[in-house]
């Protein structure tokens, strides 16, 4: 779309993962995981401001290839039911990315705290009503500026979503809900904010 230029030199990423995770049950009514992650990535792609006039400005997006990446972290989830009408969920993420080969220049648009929270109320058998919040912390994003002090840490956020979930037959479910409860103003890149408050309504059918 007129923003990036092409690299005919980008090679493919090449990876190695390792993960050790333990799930169980530690209660009743409980459900329970946690794991321990570690990849090391070779010719790492993540998009680099250059200069040139090319897109209409003073600089583009380009692809390009960082020889050595690291990413390690862990993951921690429950699930809880209370009843029959309660349903309770967390997942916790924590991410620590490096660029071995410059670590002068951060490796962006992911952050390094993730937190998930959930709860589904069930009065009545065709009836639930769910809210959500979202969180996290720690994502460095790109300023579009063409020096290795082009990026910053955009702010933690948290938002809250909430909905009612209507399935009078089997095949056919009616939701009606809000995103984004509190109007919470927020970016996941630089100067691109989140939507705010936003009401929407759907209806699915299986056929």
């Amino acid at each position: 779309m007129g923003r990036a230029i092409p690299n005919p030199d980008l090679d493919p990423e090449v990876a190695r993962h390792g993960e050790i995770g333990l799930r169980g049950t530690p209660w009743r009514g409980a459900s329970g995981e946690a794991s321990l992650f570690y990849s090391h990535i070779r010719d790492y792609i993540q998009t680099a401001v250059v200069p040139s006039t090319a897109c209409g400005g003073q600089t583009c997006d380009q692809a390009q290839n960082i020889s050595r990446a690291r990413h390690r972290g862990l993951e921690l989830s429950l699930q809880q039911t209370l009843g029959e009408q309660w349903r309770l969920g967390a997942a916790y993420t924590y991410l620590d990315r490096d660029n071995m080969s410059d670590r002068q220049i951060p490796l962006t648009d992911s952050p390094r705290h993730k937190l998930f929270a959930h709860a589904t109320w069930s009065p009545l058998q065709h009836w639930a009503f769910q809210t959500s919040l979202d969180a996290e912390e720690g994502r460095q994003v790109s300023t579009g500026n063409a020096t290795a002090s082009g990026y910053r840490h955009v702010g933690s956020f948290a938002t809250v979503n909430a909905k009612g979930v209507w399935k009078p037959r089997p095949d056919l479910t009616l939701e009606a809900g809000v995103n984004n409860l509190g109007d919470k103003h927020y970016e996941l890149a630089d100067g691109y904010p989140m939507p705010g408050r936003t009401l929407f309504t759907n209806a699915t059918f299986s056929f």
